[in-house]
């Protein structure tokens, strides 16, 4: 089912960083300037470049890779997983896995990933990109091993799945043998947030309050890092620098090849969006509605802003400026070097998806039923698509942006 961000909350006064929550603090105040008025959301209805329909409820995203658009339903009679000509909207093929699929497809150039369960059987599939044939499956046959509920990740010739016990299982996912897992990171009922692959490592959060750092190749535990609260977003890698912040409030960077510690930074409300690194800056966006920048290399601080409300979604970096929609329904530039805000837009709704660059434009989902775009230089509003039915995050290739609707719609957008 479709499901809103609905976060649980953790409020408790960070445990490190005092010192520079101070100098946030102080920053906030003298930076600190009143945001202009937004400009009202609007826009004609974008140009429709085809639709099609696959005849089943579509709520994940739509991924897109080549000259093809992969989509997954979460019905488990009759075909569940779909690709689409990306230049016609033409069926290409369907396949049945007999078993819900509540996440999106994964893909490669050559092979289509799908999750799903029959009954206590856990199952993941490698579909043939070009007609939908079954390449190998992997099956496990206890209640814990489901995969189907997790995101999975494709990354640096692997791919990894989370287990409802909160294992990763890493696949090798080549050739046509029945299975390609080569190993597995044994969990301990705490969530883990998407890993990463950074210089041959696969670095991941968890809600046991702990960075892990994997070898890709083998699983072993490279190195551990524990702070005192749940990791629930995704780590970032800078360089040889890993950053990471917790639902404590706090930012951890750690060098990449030790764990070594290398600076905290706090602030005062939970994060649970990734950073955003540009050059050698980091941008960290929290509960307490602020967004702040930090020298990737000390932490210290070099601007820091209050929005109006907090945001759900990681922020997207275009031209030197830092964009943001938070939930006051604000779509938000600053100016990457100064923290000036360069426009700001009212969405007309709450965001629903992350922003997405799109050349020139940035899309996202507004509220359950519509996709807006707006100018990325000036935060003008370009279009919006409006459906009554609901639609789902927007996905953006082979020139054109793609969405699904819980009526099985499906719509390229120009």
């Amino acid at each position: 089912m479709f499901n809103r961000v609905n976060l649980q909350r953790e409020h408790a006064s960070p445990a490190l960083g005092h010192l520079r929550a101070a100098c946030l603090l102080a920053a906030a105040m003298s930076l600190s300037a009143t945001l202009p008025a937004p400009a009202r959301a609007a826009g004609p209805a974008p140009s429709i470049v085809w639709s099609a329909n696959t005849g089943m409820p579509v709520y994940n995203p739509p991924r897109i890779v080549g000259d093809h658009v992969y989509l997954t339903s979460v019905q488990d009679k009759g075909p569940n997983v779909f690709a689409l000509n990306a230049a016609t909207g033409s069926v290409l093929w369907r396949y049945a896995t007999r078993g819900a699929i509540q996440e999106p497809p994964t893909a490669s150039a050559t092979q289509v990933f799908v999750a799903s369960d029959i009954g206590d059987t856990h199952y993941m599939r490698a579909l043939d990109a070009a007609n939908g044939t079954l390449v190998w499956k992997y099956a496990r046959n206890q209640p814990p091993e489901c995969m189907c509920s997790h995101p999975t990740t494709l990354e640096s010739g692997l791919l990894f799945a989370e287990t409802d016990g909160h294992s990763l299982y890493a696949f090798r996912p080549v050739g046509n043998m029945p299975s390609r897992r080569i190993w597995d990171f044994p969990g301990d009922g705490a969530k883990l947030t998407r890993p990463v692959v950074a210089n041959g490592l696969v670095l991941f959060g968890s809600a046991d309050h702990k960075l892990y750092a994997l070898d890709a190749g083998t699983g072993a535990v490279r190195w551990v890092a524990k702070t005192g609260y749940t990791f629930a977003a995704t780590p970032v890698v800078a360089g040889e620098i890993v950053l990471a912040g917790n639902r404590g409030g706090n930012v951890f960077a750690y060098d990449l090849k030790t764990g070594r510690a290398l600076w905290t930074f706090s602030t005062t409300g939970a994060i649970d969006t990734p950073l955003a690194s540009l050059g050698n800056m980091v941008f960290v966006t929290a509960e307490d509605r602020t967004v702040n920048a930090l020298d990737v290399h000390t932490g210290d601080v070099i601007w820091s802003r209050t929005m109006a409300d907090y945001s759900d979604f990681a922020p997207v970096i275009d031209r030197g400026d830092l964009i943001v929609a938070n939930r006051a329904g604000e779509l938000v530039a600053f100016d990457a070097k100064t923290g000036r805000t360069a426009w700001s837009t009212s969405l007309g709704g709450t965001p629903f998806s992350g922003p997405l660059l799109v050349g020139s434009k940035v899309v996202l989902k507004i509220g359950d039923h519509a996709i807006g775009a707006f100018a990325a230089a000036t935060g003008r509003p370009l279009w919006r698509y409006a459906s009554n039915d609901v639609v789902t995050p927007p996905e953006a290739g082979a020139g054109i942006i793609v969405t699904a609707t819980s009526a099985g719609k499906v719509v390229a957008l120009g």
